[in-house]
């Protein structure tokens, strides 16, 4: 069994968390927690209270790192999959477009985890893309109730640190796929999302 961790980065009271406990490699979830507050500081705490083992993998759902050139090659990919898929092109904004709580939340997440639990890997999540472009997801959060979009988003990280995990093959690291790229937090991270 493993513990993932989910972040859907916002403001006072819309930022999500979810705590999830699974069997790898294929997805056995045998618990999931989530809640919500207003920032990492607060999140943390609960987490840590939550989990009873080390977390391995967070998800979060924010930008974690900026194409030195232009705009992401994964955020022009997926929007063209969401929209083919028939979702709005705006659910995946242009980087230098987005709420300032979610780029700033986002990086202070992934310093807050890595500060916490020194070991964890970190990925980025796109929980919305997500829902539009695989199936899957919109089967895994079926399977729960949530108070919030927020939580659900949280969740969908959750799920997306158990693919990064578990090196789902039909999923790919974006990161890689950049010719270069600025990664704020400093530390290593990856976007684990499908390959489409």
């Amino acid at each position: 069994m493993k513990t993932f961790i989910g972040i859907d980065p916002g403001g006072v009271k819309s930022f999500g968390w979810c705590v999830m406990d699974a069997a790898i490699p294929v997805l056995s979830v045998s618990r999931i927690v989530t809640g919500t507050c207003s920032g990492i500081s607060e999140a943390i705490p609960e987490i840590e209270r939550i989990c009873e083992t080390q977390p391995v993998v967070a998800g979060i759902d924010a930008p974690l790192y900026w194409a030195r050139t232009g705009e992401r090659k994964s955020d022009q990919k997926i929007r063209k999959a969401v929209a083919k898929a028939g979702g709005s092109v705006s659910t995946v904004g242009h980087v230098n477009s987005l709420r300032g709580a979610c780029l700033v939340q986002g990086v202070l997440s992934a310093v807050g985890l890595a500060e916490k639990w020194p070991q964890i890997a970190i990925t980025e999540s796109h929980p919305k893309a997500l829902l539009s472009v695989w199936p899957g997801a919109v089967e895994f959060v079926r399977q729960f109730e949530f108070s919030t979009d927020h939580e659900r988003d949280a969740a969908l990280g959750a799920y997306a640190a158990f693919a990064f995990l578990s090196q789902w093959p039909q999923w790919v690291d974006w990161v890689e796929l950049e010719e270069s790229c600025f990664i704020l937090s400093g530390g290593k991270v990856a976007y684990w999302f499908p390959r489409i």
